[in-house]
């Protein structure tokens, strides 16, 4: 088995070299054979034997396997962090969901729109509940102007029930389709002038809890919880149902004006604070100078629409819009002609519209035509409003050094917070809204990490906040500086949900409870974490152990070499290597370096059972004929050599195989035995040719494994839950403990099935293996056997060559089903051939 990434990049780049030099040799040697007939000969045998791999390789695998694992992970808009859970759940009534939170004991995560961009509604392996089909209106109160929902609906769906009633949400985001309970979990704010979070217009909750209780809250009654749930962030519970306080839709009237950031404080307080006929008012800071600030303000008026659309449909085709976007983010260069054409173009005509019109923007004006390379991300500082001037400067100086691409900077007011714990305003705020641009590899994201952080540090000198929707860079003693009431809030979690099961990303990480728990060491643990879609890759190359088994099975049995089925193990493999690409391909992010070497190996292997496979179906056949009876001392020692490379190899990587003392131990081996001379020089020249060959090409990997840096993980991490001792084995690995919770290290590979398979019989569960919850496992069983177990999932058959008999089932299954199925397979005379690690 390969050990290392660097490993597998010298063998990609050797074969292809290997490869493109025997094709250059194919060409050139053509003229060759036209002046010496000699080379005609061994020129076509070659080229028919690489016709023959091509073809082979061709015509073999499973390319029609329609099977696919269900997608399980959670994203955000910014396409920046995906999250493996372990189930994904849509409610449609309030039992659906405490039957949810009841049936299960582990993690919940809670997602709606998903538009927070730092994990903030997902959590690993968690139970996930999108929340998006809980939509319904359930009271409208007319006279009051209240109405109560479920939090799943959208803002623009409640706007299109409450239009006709000319009605319009008090508080909201600019655009229209986050759904409630996620803007309440965030305590949201708009564009709205005497207004600040939506907290304010939030009149009571419907929660339930982690015990899978129903309660209410608001401002009399467990009004603690209702000051933690509101910018919660889905940490105290779900939220079901929320009452909400409209207003009067109205029409609104847009005026435009520039103003230098040095008088901006004086333009506001003046001209925009105490003027209650404003609606909406931002000022937009114009990047990369950060000098002026375009105020947009929406007013009152009576003047006749220019826009007759109460509220914005979805399906528009935003075109031009995106476009715009990108021309920003084109540098100095677009930032200019955005301030100097693009806006006063924009901006010039008369705007008169419904005020749910202005409230129902659709983020797909927004939407790029990819991520996949670069993606727009929002962050949001909340700075005390006459600390504004001092900051810019700062704010100007981190982007600067970093060479950030901000598009836009959106400057808005918001009153105090003085309930929410997690209040991002305890005084009154200017919000500078940033959208930028970053790219999404591995450096650019790490490079958002570091100025994010300086950054931090300018807004607490400013005594202000940041919001917690977007990317959770900030340090744990950032957050305790920024955030003082967060005290306060962990401790209404810890009474509501004790075993911190409301999970996410951002909880994760700054809730002071999980800090002593034995699973916060797994994230400084290397390798702790796999790639789950590997236990499902790593079946293909695994078959290049199951199948030199199968070999040295059949020699050992008396069977001829000859007569072993080399063209079903190519077809096999290929077999495997289709269906387990397939398999993965929905459900995981394309794990491109894995299939190339996946590729790599499969070529390697079709190129050598075809070359075993010509010769044992020509020569080979042919000194067949002249074996006798009983077979010789040499002939023993080769089938002893290939069952010793079959058990080296299940645990260690095969290019460690002593290849040459096995040579030399057939060549010593003692020819007194009565066997056939010819025969016994044939087998012994064949295996020679064949080790020392493959004793080549291992120095050769041998050589790249020693000269790479990188340290190979040699062990499994599993979180399991037991009284047991497991300090039982030198395979097993006690990292920590933590009452009945343990943190072990397996060795990997071989040893890893031989530990399971011991452990199956003490009471353990499993929670994680490798930070998954699914795993794969191969069994070998009789073709007229039943698999009987409700908790597994056979993926495929795999033929077993050299049985008509037996048959290799390649099955997922939850890794805490894990050791019941093992017990479940002993009883049942199911051999259990392998449980695939990652």
């Amino acid at each position: 088995m390969t050990k290392s990434k660097a490993v597998f990049r010298f063998i990609f780049s050797l074969f292809g070299k290997v490869l493109k030099f025997l094709f250059r040799l194919m060409g050139k040697c053509t003229w060759l054979i036209h002046r010496k007939k000699r080379y005609f000969i061994p020129f076509y045998a070659f080229t028919g034997y690489v016709l023959l791999v091509v073809l082979v390789i061709w015509f073999s695998g499973d390319p029609d396997f329609e099977k696919t694992l269900p997608d399980k992970r959670l994203n955000d808009i910014t396409q920046l962090n995906p999250i493996q859970v372990a189930k994904e759940i849509r409610p449609h009534s309030i039992n659906d969901i405490v039957e949810a939170i009841r049936s299960t004991s582990g993690p919940i995560s809670i997602g709606g729109g998903r538009f927070s961009m730092g994990g903030q509604t997902g959590y690993e392996n968690s139970l996930h509940l999108d929340m998006r089909a809980f939509n319904g209106v359930l009271h409208l109160d007319k006279e009051k102007k209240q109405v109560t929902v479920q939090s799943g609906i959208i803002w623009r769906d409640l706007q299109n029930v409450i239009d006709k009633e000319n009605l319009s949400v008090k508080i909201m985001q600019t655009y229209a389709n986050f759904t409630v309970g996620g803007s309440i979990s965030v305590n949201c704010h708009g564009r709205y002038i005497g207004h600040g979070p939506i907290i304010s217009s939030v009149l009571a909750l419907k929660i339930v809890t982690a015990s899978g209780d129903v309660i209410t809250a608001s401002r009399t009654e467990n009004e603690e919880v209702f000051k933690a749930t509101v910018g919660g962030y889905g940490g105290i519970g779900v939220i079901a149902e929320a009452t909400l306080q409209l207003v009067d839709n109205v029409k609104v009237e847009r005026q435009t004006k520039l103003v230098d950031v040095a008088d901006y404080n004086e333009f506001f307080q003046n001209n925009i604070r105490k003027d209650t006929s404003i609606i909406f008012q931002n000022g937009d800071l114009y990047p990369p100078d950060f000098d002026v600030i375009n105020n947009v303000s929406w007013k009152t008026t009576h003047k006749e629409l220019t826009d007759t659309t109460r509220v914005t449909p979805e399906g528009i085709n935003y075109w031009i819009e995106p476009k715009l976007v990108e021309i920003a983010s084109w540098g100095d260069f677009g930032k200019w002609a955005r301030r100097m054409f693009v806006d006063p173009a924009f901006y010039n005509k008369e705007k008169v519209v419904w005020r749910n019109k202005e409230a129902s923007y659709d983020v797909a004006e927004l939407e790029p035509a990819s991520r996949e390379e670069y993606t727009y991300v929002l962050q949001e500082y909340f700075i005390p409003v006459n600390n504004i001037q001092s900051f810019i400067p700062k704010m100007k100086a981190v982007y600067d050094k970093y060479d950030v691409n901000v598009i836009n900077v959106s400057l808005r007011h918001a009153y105090p917070d003085k309930e929410s714990y997690l209040s991002w305003a305890d005084e009154e705020v200017f919000a500078f809204v940033i959208y930028y641009k970053q790219g999404t590899d591995v450096e650019s994201r790490a490079n958002v990490k570091r100025w994010t952080i300086e950054m931090t540090d300018a807004i607490l000198s400013e005594n202000g906040k940041w919001y917690l929707p977007y990317q959770p860079h900030a340090t744990i003693k950032q957050f305790a500086q920024g955030f003082p009431n967060s005290v306060k809030y962990f401790e209404v979690k810890n009474r509501m949900d004790s075993m911190q099961r409301f999970n996410n990303k951002l909880l994760d990480k700054y809730n002071p409870y999980l800090t002593g728990q034995i699973e916060k060491e797994r994230e400084d643990i290397k390798g702790y974490f796999r790639d789950e879609e590997q236990t499902v890759l790593t079946v293909p190359e695994w078959y290049l152990v199951f199948n030199p088994k199968e070999y040295a099975d059949f020699l050992e049995a008396g069977n001829n070499p000859s007569d072993f089925p080399f063209l079903a193990s190519i077809d096999e493999y290929w077999k495997l290597y289709d269906r387990s690409l397939i398999l993965v391909s929905e459900a995981y992010p394309k794990n491109n370096e894995y299939h190339t070497m996946l590729q790599v190996i499969g070529v390697s292997i079709t190129m050598e059972y075809a070359a075993k496979m010509i010769y044992e179906n020509t020569i080979g056949k042919l000194f067949s004929w002249f074996a006798g009876n009983s077979i010789s001392e040499k002939e023993q020692t080769i089938i002893d050599a290939q069952r010793a490379y079959s058990d080296f190899i299940y645990h260690t990587a095969w290019y460690e195989f002593e290849f040459l003392p096995w040579i030399g131990k057939v060549w010593k081996a003692s020819s007194t035995r009565d066997a056939s001379w010819l025969r016994k020089w044939e087998r012994t020249l064949f295996f020679t040719f064949e080790y020392v060959f493959k004793a080549g090409y291992a120095q050769l990997i041998e050589w790249a494994a020693e000269a790479s840096y990188e340290e190979p993980v040699t062990n499994i991490y599993l979180m399991v839950s037991t009284e047991e001792n497991m300090a039982i084995s030198d395979e097993i690995k006690v990292i920590n403990e933590q009452g009945s919770k343990k943190l072990i290290g397996i060795t990997r590979w071989g040893a890893f099935t031989n530990t399971i398979l011991d452990l199956c019989e003490k009471e353990i569960t499993i929670h994680e293996i490798g930070g998954n919850d699914e795993i794969v496992v191969s069994i070998l069983m009789d073709k007229s056997q039943q698999l009987n177990f409700k908790n597994i999932e056979p993926l495929y058959e795999s033929k077993v060559v050299t049985s008509d008999h037996l048959m290799r089932l390649v099955c997922i299954l939850p890794v805490n089903e894990l050791l019941p199925f093992i017990r479940h397979a002993g009883r049942n005379s199911i051999e259990v051939e392998h449980v695939f690690d990652y």
